[in-house]
């Protein structure tokens, strides 16, 4: 059998997000929060910086790509993918902060606030959370019982049971809080990929809602966002090892660093056969699906 290049593999999926990269780009722009030129300070310059560093869009991709599962256009689904981008925007700037991991830097840039200060930061990260509501009713006026439970999927994303547990878990990690037992180990695990698999879930289920997917796809969505997340933590964790084997205190553990490199490669390779058997056995043969799949390899198997 012939090995495909890393272009070959993935070819469908390059060719979706340079496809779809355009509208997604413009629809950020037309949505931007932009504060009025008589109140502007640096608002609209550090807002400019947070969301247009460039970058592959996945999230807002896999909202359209939700939509394009269960037969939807997902032209009419780019205001909805621009909140996704939105949000997930908002909790790159938050997880920064120095009260939280005290990055200084994101994507080899100088983090928002190392750059425009802490209290900018915050601000621009509740503009553009504060921006993502509305968007998901823009084009859905006829169908609105479908934009209130999108607008469902972003509180429950964003709150407790989701991005904000999830930053809670990390919290406590840091500080040595995760406990010392396996189990305690794997629940922390799960628990902290609450942030990213919240994301994963709601970019895919807003799409898949707006366009009238049904319970059995949306619970189906669900559960290959789950396994999405996981491969994404798992593969983030690999890297980090790859890196830097030293990235973590004694008080703060990972599985990879718990149970060894090879034990989490297995891991993470049933992670996502699991996840792409999910795809295969709920939803028929399309190009979004044969673009997920794609996706899920490079997510989990990604060298940076």
């Amino acid at each position: 059998m012939t090995t495909m290049t890393t272009s070959e593999e993935y070819a469908d999926l390059w060719a979706y997000v340079e496809e779809r990269r355009p509208g997604i780009e413009a629809a950020l722009r037309a949505n931007l929060p932009l504060a009025p030129a008589h109140v502007e300070t640096r608002f609209n310059e550090a807002l400019e910086y947070a969301l247009f560093p460039g970058g592959k869009r996945f999230r807002p991709v896999l909202t359209l790509l939700g939509a394009e599962l269960v037969g939807g256009n997902p032209d009419e689904m780019l205001p909805a993918a621009a909140a996704v981008e939105f949000i997930h925007t908002s909790s790159l700037i938050f997880d920064d902060l120095p009260c939280m991991d005290n990055a200084s830097e994101r994507r080899e840039k100088a983090s928002l606030h190392e750059k425009f200060g802490e209290g900018l930061a915050v601000l621009v990260g509740l503009g553009v959370l504060n921006a993502a509501y509305p968007l998901v009713f823009a084009n859905h006026a006829g169908s609105p019982e479908k934009a209130i439970q999108a607008h469902a999927e972003i509180v429950e994303c964003i709150g407790a049971a989701g991005m904000v547990g999830g930053q809670s878990v990390d919290l406590a990690m840091l500080s040595g809080e995760n406990g010392s037992g396996s189990e305690d180990l794997e629940t922390a695990e799960s628990i902290r990929n609450l942030k990213t698999s919240a994301l994963m879930r709601l970019a895919l289920r807003t799409g898949a809602i707006l366009a009238g997917a049904t319970y059995i796809e949306l619970a189906a969505l669900s559960r290959f966002a789950e396994l999405l997340g996981d491969a994404y933590q798992l593969s983030d964790d690999l890297l980090d090892l790859d890196e830097d084997g030293e990235l973590f205190s004694e008080d703060r553990t990972t599985l990879a660093i718990e149970r060894g490199e090879s034990n989490a490669r297995f891991r993470l390779r049933n992670t996502i056969d699991e996840a792409k058997r999910i795809l295969v056995d709920n939803f028929p043969s399309s190009r979004a699906r044969t673009v997920l799949v794609q996706m899920t390899d490079y997510l989990a198997e990604r060298n940076a």
